[in-house]
């Protein structure tokens, strides 16, 4: 029998922990878009890091607050950055952010029987922290080096994007105390991936409606969305492995019982 996901506390404290989501996805998401946007399509980041959020969001509060808070939150970011109304941009933003950032991984975690805390036992609060932070400190640095200086560096193109995804799959062996189950986590990094693929193509297809060909879109921001995505994507595993018990007394995440 596939373990079943359980809350304790009243939903409205998911339904606050859903407003906190958006306001902080749609905060750190128009800054993103800002700072480390694509070239060809304003908005479409190389580096995303509200997709941590996002996975987060999907995992805690279920598959449809997710959607409400990846989807809202991404929208707004976009409106926020570079007045983004237009459809592709509701496409890119809303639908992606919603349905394949947010949505999507709160659905694929419950199907394969993920626990959240991913086998973890938590770090003290304040030294979890501290690391995360060093951690996405470190892999914001490398990402946008290589997006100003790739070509000088020889890291242009794909190769560029390594860079990032090794540092954030290093971060295990580094991080001592975080002694994560490999099956759990390996079933994390899929959904991930296969969540990262889907937002990519999504966000692919928005440029193609914003004009681009078909060709055009997938180079200049598919390949770009997906890898910048898939970072994110992971930092939002560890920061599961490392919260999530915390969430759970709190109400906002749930428990999986078997």
């Amino acid at each position: 029998m596939a373990p079943h996901y359980e809350y304790h506390g009243d939903r409205l404290i998911r339904d606050g922990a859903t407003a906190i989501f958006i306001v902080l996805i749609t905060l750190l998401g128009a800054v993103m878009m800002t700072v480390t946007s694509s070239p060809l399509v304003k908005g479409a980041s190389f580096m995303w890091l509200p997709a941590a959020l996002q996975l987060i969001a999907g995992v805690w509060l279920g598959p449809v607050r997710g959607f409400v808070a990846g989807a809202i939150g991404a929208q707004a970011a976009g409106v926020i950055a570079y007045g983004g109304w237009a459809p592709p941009d509701w496409i890119m933003n809303f639908l992606a952010g919603g349905l394949a950032n947010s949505m999507l991984p709160g659905l694929m975690f419950r199907w394969l029987g993920i626990d959240p805390r991913l086998g973890n036992q938590p770090d003290a609060l304040w030294r979890a922290g501290l690391i995360l932070l060093v951690v996405t400190v470190v892999v914001l640095a490398v990402a946008v080096i290589q997006f100003i200086y790739g070509q000088q560096l020889g890291l242009s193109g794909t190769y560029g994007y390594g860079l990032p995804i090794i540092v954030i799959l290093a971060v295990p062996f580094f991080w001592k105390t975080m002694n994560l189950n490999v099956r759990q986590f390996l079933l994390g990094i899929v959904v991930a991936v296969v969540a990262c693929f889907i937002s990519a193509a999504i966000g692919t297809w928005g440029a193609v409606v914003g004009g681009q060909t078909w060709q055009a879109a997938i180079i200049g921001t598919g390949i770009g969305w997906f890898f910048g995505d898939t970072v994110s994507a992971v930092l939002g595993l560890y920061i599961l492995a490392q919260f999530t018990e915390r969430a759970q007394k709190a109400g906002v995440a749930p428990i999986v019982a078997p």
